[in-house]
């Protein structure tokens, strides 16, 4: 008989523009995908193993975990359930907090042991949960000028002409992304050998870093308040039902519950979470837990 895999998640409502607060306690695994956003947050219990541009990345409890935008990573628990909290943050906020000089460079480590820098992470979570701005954006202000250093910036990744190209391609039309005919084609390759490159320079195969792209749109979208079956036509998803399954596996939530959070839109409930259509509840691969669901939460 199939159990299903204990996950919480509970997403704090927005006190700061382009800032969510994340509470996660879950034995699920996450695929290789990347955000656009800044992340950083502290392992509260259990053990976290991941991949990264580094190589492999493995956190325990007090140890902070960071991604930088358009990173690829995985994530596993070590052994069977963690919990963390998260804040991710989007550039242009960072360029607003500490500068445009701190938000052309990346976190330069993927995991961490620095007590104090938790503890940072930790007040400023506490302050975005509690919904205190001005809290928030003071101690959001000092973890970042802390950890945005000018020792490593995105540039000094270095990615091949024709990569670039086929990123450019999917970038210009993400709701009609290229096959791999096309994506040969425009790096002047064979198939085999474009993909490899692809997937070797970029993390992800260009099918994988279309759809990625295609979920960070998706994302704001919703924060903007646009409802998930507009955003699913709109970016070419086949329709809402893959939206939402490719949309969990990513974000850990459904487009419905991200939306209503970020967007502070009251919508009309049709049984269930706040927020979650009918649909999505029945097509959900994990237990929806409301925002009292801590760590004792079992699912």
């Amino acid at each position: 008989m199939h159990t299903a895999l204990r996950h919480c998640v509970d997403l704090a409502p927005r006190c700061l523009p382009g800032v969510d607060a994340l509470d996660i306690t879950s034995e699920r695994r996450f695929p290789r995908h990347a955000h656009d956003q800044f992340g950083i947050g502290v392992i509260r219990s259990g053990g976290h193993a991941s991949w990264s541009g580094v190589g492999p990345v493995g956190a325990g409890p007090g140890d902070v975990i960071a991604v930088n935008p358009e990173e690829m990573h995985d994530g596993a628990p070590i052994r069977r359930v963690r919990a963390w909290r998260m804040i991710y943050v989007d550039p242009a906020t960072v360029a607003r907090l500490v500068g445009t000089g701190a938000a052309a460079c990346e976190i330069p480590f993927a995991a961490s042991t620095a007590p104090a820098l938790a503890r940072s992470v930790l007040d400023a979570t506490n302050a975005l949960r509690e919904g205190d701005a001005a809290a928030a954006e003071e101690a959001l202000t000092g973890l970042l000028g802390d950890l945005m250093r000018p020792s490593r910036t995105a540039g000094d990744r270095v990615i091949s002409a024709g990569t670039i190209r086929a990123l450019e391609r999917i970038h210009d039309c993400p709701d009609a992304p290229p096959n791999l005919d096309e994506v040969a084609a425009i790096m002047g390759m064979e198939r085999t050998g474009a993909l490899r490159r692809f997937r070797r320079e970029v993390g992800a195969t260009p099918h994988d870093y279309a759809m990625q792209l295609r979920l960070r749109l998706a994302r704001r979208a919703l924060s903007e308040g646009e409802v998930p079956a507009a955003v699913a036509a709109g970016l070419g998803v086949a329709d809402q039902s893959h939206l939402t399954r490719a949309f969990a596996r990513q974000f850990a939530m459904t487009p419905g519950l991200y939306r209503t959070k970020t967007a502070n839109i009251v919508q009309d409930r049709v049984g269930g979470p706040a927020g979650i259509t009918r649909a999505e509840e029945t097509l959900m691969p994990f237990a929806y837990a409301p925002p009292s669901c801590g760590p004792s939460c079992i699912l």
